[in-house]
């Protein structure tokens, strides 16, 4: 971590000597990623391995975009930007992998933000974990300049267990999660629409257990989230859980936690079915 704050102090040095010796249009400025999770310490290289950066106008026009993978990230944990002068507005995601997609992006009122089978309409099953920077900066023009772009948590991890199937052929229960916000734009503004989740359930080789691990995009603690079980053959659901409720008796909070978690664990005993929580190891700084 240390490494990477010299390398970009060095790189800041050098640039910002040479557009003093030589051409004033040669400066710019470094712009440092930074994610600092819960515990005010940093941890953007343990949580962060991608990062699409959008730089918009004044206007609010897309004007440049660049992509800096997990070996750029190790190398600089940020970027030079070359603009000409002026105010621009920077909109940073990290971790947008195969189960994001970006739309509408060259104009920054009307991005959107979603797993891609949102905007096909198939079944979604997870998101990223998408984690969202936005800085205004100005570019001056007559010196080397640097500005830091801090990182939040635009999503929430979610396991879902189920105890006592251990011994079925096959996993005999589908996981929906409904009432849950699809999409996000480019201001992290959380959409008003309700979208279900089907998470893929798979069987544990160690334990047997049937488990669903997945993200989600953002949520309250005061929420109309709703967790069912499903037999996949009849469509039927079997238990319906209030996502509210079991967090109010099991003291979860998720409202101003970054690495927020939610785990629940169903027992199935026949036709009867109890719910637990189910208790992640403490997220540290440093590690996942």
């Amino acid at each position: 971590m240390k490494q990477i704050k010299i390398i970009g102090s060095l790189l800041l040095l050098i640039l910002s000597s040479a557009c003093i010796k030589e051409d004033l249009d040669d400066c710019g400025i470094y712009v440092y990623f930074s994610y600092l999770g819960d515990f005010n310490t940093e941890i953007f290289p343990q949580k962060i391995e991608r990062v699409n950066m959008y730089v918009y106008d004044e206007s609010g026009t897309l004007v440049q975009t660049s992509t800096f993978d997990r070996d750029e990230l190790r190398l600089s944990q940020g970027t030079m930007l070359d603009l000409p002068n002026g105010s621009y507005h920077l909109v940073c995601w990290g971790n947008a992998n195969e189960m994001t997609q970006m739309n509408n992006h060259t104009s920054l009122g009307s991005a959107t933000v979603a797993a891609p089978h949102y905007f096909t309409r198939e079944v979604i099953t997870t998101n990223d974990s998408l984690y969202f920077g936005m800085k205004d900066i100005v570019v001056h023009g007559d010196r080397w300049e640097q500005d830091t772009v801090y990182f939040n948590s635009s999503h929430i991890k979610m396991r879902v267990e189920i105890v006592g199937v251990e011994n079925e052929a096959t996993i005999p229960l589908q996981v929906e999660i409904g009432n849950l916000s699809p999409t996000v734009d480019f201001a992290r503004n959380f959409s008003s629409e309700k979208e279900h989740y089907y998470p893929i359930v798979q069987s544990e080789s160690t334990t047997g257990k049937s488990v669903a691990n997945f993200n989600v995009l953002r949520f309250h603690d005061d929420n109309d989230v709703f967790v069912n079980l499903v037999n996949p053959e009849t469509g039927e659901s079997i238990y319906n859980l209030s996502l509210k409720d079991f967090m109010q008796r099991n003291n979860i909070t998720v409202n101003g936690i970054n690495e927020a978690f939610v785990g629940i664990r169903f027992k199935v005993n026949g036709l009867s079915v109890t719910v637990t929580a189910w208790e992640e190891e403490e997220i540290k700084p440093g590690y996942n």
